[in-house]
C-alpha cells in the first residue's frame, strides 16, 4: 500500500517558482515592460489599500521573500512604480499615503485582463472544494511560519 506524499515546504517553493515563471513569461510574450514585481505590488496595494505610513509597505515587501528584495530594493521598486506613474507617495521616509494612481489602477486592469486566461489554466482539474482547502493550508502556513520566525527572533 502506497502512502499519499505529504506537502512539503520544497513543494510550496517549487509551486512558487513555477507560477513567478509562468507569470513573467506571460508578461515578456504580451508585451508588458511591467515586472512580475510591479504586478505583485499592484495587487497588493489593492488588496491593502492605500498605505498611511510608506515605512511600512516598504518594510512589507522587504519581508516577502518571494519578491527578492531587500530594504533597498523596495526603494527601488517602488521608486520605479513611482516613476512610471503607478503610485504616489512611495518615498520610504515621506508622508504618505502610498497609493495606486488612476495609471496605475488601468494598468493593473488591463495586465488582469491579459495575463487571467493565460495562467488561469494552473488549476484545471482542481475543485472548487480542493482550491479552498489549498487556500486555508497556505494561509496557515504563511501564518505559523510568521509565529515561528517571530518566536526566533525573541529568542535570547
Amino acid at each position: 500500500m502506497t502512502t499519499e506524499p505529504t506537502l512539503t515546504g520544497r513543494d510550496i517553493a517549487e509551486a512558487e517558482g513555477a507560477a513567478t515563471a509562468l507569470l513573467e513569461a506571460t508578461l515578456i510574450a504580451q508585451g508588458f515592460t511591467t515586472t512580475g514585481n510591479e504586478y505583485a505590488v499592484l495587487r497588493a496595494l489593492t488588496a491593502r489599500g492605500p498605505i498611511a505610513v510608506p515605512t511600512d509597505f516598504h518594510r512589507y515587501l522587504a519581508g516577502q521573500r518571494q519578491l527578492g528584495v531587500d530594504a533597498a530594493g523596495a526603494a527601488a521598486l517602488l521608486g520605479g512604480m513611482a516613476d512610471k506613474g503607478f503610485i504616489t507617495g512611495s518615498e520610504v521616509d515621506g508622508p504618505g499615503p502610498l497609493a495606486m494612481t488612476a495609471a496605475g489602477s488601468a494598468e493593473l486592469k488591463l495586465l488582469m485582463e491579459t495575463t487571467t486566461p493565460l495562467t488561469r489554466p494552473i488549476f484545471d482539474g482542481s475543485t472548487p472544494e480542493e482550491l479552498a482547502i489549498a487556500h486555508r493550508v497556505l494561509a496557515s502556513v504563511i501564518e505559523r511560519a510568521g509565529k515561528l520566525r517571530t518566536d526566533l527572533v525573541k529568542t535570547p
